[in-house]
Parts: structure tokens; sequence; C-alpha cells
């Protein structure tokens, strides 16, 4: 199993096999079983929902969301889903903020 897993679904070659790799392959997989028998379907295409650190420290995508909503909570102190004069943020954050 071990040999076709790596032979299958090792897209970029480097002797691993990740999270999304394996998501990628089972969508292939399937548009294989698609295209056999029932090739009137169109074929799936599905972005890897599954977290693969490839850089430790960088942030993805969840974690911007968060920080973001985290942001807005904090300094949007007047509660109009914007942050501006209208906030009670101290000088040097807002100078921060603003620039």
């Amino acid at each position: 199993m071990y040999t076709i897993i790596m032979g299958q679904c090792d897209f970029d070659g480097n002797d691993t096999v990740d999270a999304c790799e394996i998501f990628d392959c089972i969508v292939e997989c399937e548009n294989a079983w698609r295209a056999d028998y029932c090739p009137e379907s169109e074929p799936l295409y599905c972005t890897c929902p599954l977290y693969v650190e490839e850089c430790p420290g960088a942030w993805f995508c969840e974690d911007i969301y968060n920080i973001s909503l985290e942001v807005i909570s904090t300094y949007d102190t007047n509660v109009d889903g914007n942050i501006n004069v209208g906030d009670s943020v101290d000088a040097d954050h807002m100078d921060i903020l603003m620039d």
C-alpha cells in the first residue's frame, strides 16, 4: 500500500505524502472512477481543507481571519463595524492602525 500511495500521491516528488496530497489523490481516484462509470458527469474539483504546515510560523487564511476578528473586537469600541476616529483608541494605536 505504501508503494502505491507514494507512487500515485506524491505530487511534489519530495518522497513524503502530506494530508493534502492524500486528499488530492482521493479526488483524482474519484474522477477516474467517474470517467469510467459516469462519463456524462463533471469531474470533481475540491480545494484541500486540511492544514499542512509548509512554513513553520507562517499564518494561514484561518489565522488571518481570527486575527482580523480580534483586532476589530478590540479596537471597534463604538461597535459600528469599523475602526475609525469615533472609537476610543489611544493615539499611538490609532496611528499604527491607520498607517
